[in-house]
């Protein structure tokens, strides 16, 4: 399946799914292995489905500033950035490590916010 096919699936999951989305959640521990979360984002949902783990989350800041907060922080924790996104109100960011993938999506929410979505999936 192609890179940008997966992100594209993953933003459509992401843009439905934020019609539940909760405040003052926790930061899922497996999700570590990706990258720290967000400096001061809100995380608004967590889904666990069997072999993925998704974190969504909302800051102030903008596209740029979070993607290369992404793009540190992965290469930190040792993931390959294999495909990266940059658009107007995009940005999105596939890492490799081992058997995982970690997706990054970041865009522009209705309210001028950024929405940022972690996945953790198996390649």
């Amino acid at each position: 399946m192609s890179k940008k096919i997966i992100i594209c699936a993953v933003l459509v999951f992401f843009a439905l799914s934020m019609n539940v989305a909760l405040s003052g959640m926790e930061y899922p521990q497996e999700m570590m292995e990706v990258s720290e979360p967000y400096p001061d984002a809100i995380i608004t949902q967590t889904v666990q489905v069997p072999g993925n783990l998704i974190v969504g989350m909302e800051s102030a800041d903008n596209l740029e500033k979070i993607l290369e907060f992404y793009k540190k922080n992965l290469a930190a924790k040792g993931w390959t950035i294999s495909a990266e996104t940059k658009q107007q109100e995009h940005s999105g960011l596939i890492g490799e490590k081992g058997s995982n993938n970690a997706v990054v999506n970041i865009s522009t929410g209705q309210s001028g916010k950024s929405i940022i979505m972690l996945m953790l999936a198996p390649k």
